[in-house]
């Protein structure tokens, strides 16, 4: 029986060497141990737009191992992170492991091993540099501040499902939930303090980019002690980073605009409708402007659109409802705009990753 399981793991592991990569796409051989093999378990694969994601394959578990070929991808490096979800009765039940950032360009092969509850620290092989940058930033980092963070993670994720336990669990189930609450952004602070002092130190792909964006916003919000080092991080990067989507996000954070109360005046803004036509704030004076951002990996904010183009419609004699698509993905707007022709206003999107994030671009969709 043994020769048998070595024999059949042999052969998948010979069969995953030989398969061809897709010329235009990638190919992602991974393998995620201490599942229960009585569980159905699914590898998902998100594709990242900012810090949102959206669903983009998924993958059933054979004896721990997965396989994601994609035929199709940007000529770009792009940014996708893996998810593991229990299924039951064919349903998603609850996620059992939060996986790591994987990159991929036209032509990579992939191959990933690791602990499924932690996969985010999972050992990863591929040739292209952003990936391991990634891995050697991982490296660096606590290996048990990770693994306490993807703990919290999942127990917070359960929270859900213990709100329909028996009422003489519930004083348990709500101290367990203050406990998660409290501990998170303690292990977050740890975290982030070994992302700065890396930020300064190591060379800066795209997954120490985004930390440093993420680190910036946390300035913004108050974080005054990661100012300088956020600043000295900033004068390491390329010209090519500085102009990015979240090169510029970061000098924002550093820079902020002035903050408008209630009764000031306005700032004007210019927008830029998909045929060049130049639309600014100023236009739609005499009337009130409720200004919509969205994006399409956020649920609540497709759902929000029927309301928002009601809205429009019945105050259209006194509201002009303004909605502008934040997406980092240039060109996938326009589909997006077209599927939606209940909706009456005007629809903007950002043009491309590395304009200027002050110009929005616009589409009036106004009968």
């Amino acid at each position: 029986m043994r020769k048998t399981i070595l024999t059949l793991a042999a052969g998948l592991l010979l069969a995953g060497c030989a398969e061809k990569v897709p010329e235009r796409g990638a190919l992602i051989l991974g393998e995620a141990t201490g599942f229960n093999p009585q569980d159905t378990v699914v590898a998902t694969l998100f594709k990242m737009e900012g810090n949102s994601g959206r669903s983009f394959a998924k993958d059933t578990l054979q004896d721990g191992h997965f396989r994601f070929r994609l035929d199709s991808l940007p000529e770009e490096a792009d940014h996708y992170h893996l998810a593991f979800e229990k299924i039951k009765g064919g349903h998603f039940e609850k996620f059992v492991g939060f996986g790591s950032d994987i990159y991929l360009e036209p032509g990579v092969r992939v191959r990933m091993k690791g602990e499924g509850r932690y996969y985010k620290n999972a050992q990863t092989k591929s040739p292209l540099k952003d990936q391991k940058l990634h891995d050697r930033f991982m490296k660096k980092m606590s290996l048990e501040d990770w693994k306490a963070q993807q703990d919290n993670q999942l127990q917070y994720a359960r929270f859900d499902e213990h709100l329909s336990w028996p009422e003489a669990y519930r004083d348990s189930v709500a101290q367990l939930y203050g406990h998660l609450r409290e501990s998170r952004p303690v292990i977050s602070e740890r975290l982030m303090r070994q992302e700065l002092e890396l930020v300064q130190t190591e060379e800066i792909g795209a997954f120490a980019l985004s930390k440093l964006e993420s680190l910036a916003h946390e300035v913004s919000l108050g974080k005054k002690e990661y100012r300088e080092g956020v600043i000295r991080a900033y004068g390491r990067l390329t010209e090519e980073q500085k102009a990015s989507p979240d090169g510029m996000a970061i000098m924002n954070y550093l820079n902020p605009s002035k903050q408008v109360y209630i009764g000031d005046p306005v700032p004007e803004a210019e927008f830029v409708d998909l045929e060049g036509h130049s639309v600014r704030l100023s236009d739609f004076q005499g009337k009130w402007v409720l200004v919509d951002f969205w994006m399409r990996s956020c649920g609540p904010c497709i759902k929000a659109v029927p309301e928002l183009g009601a809205l429009s419609r019945e105050l259209q004699d006194k509201l002009n409802v303004v909605s502008i698509n934040v997406d980092k993905e240039p060109g996938t707007t326009g589909t997006t705009l077209k599927d939606r022709p209940a909706f009456s206003g005007l629809m903007g999107r950002t043009p491309s990753r590395h304009s200027s994030s002050s110009r929005l671009k616009a589409r009036s969709t106004t009968s």
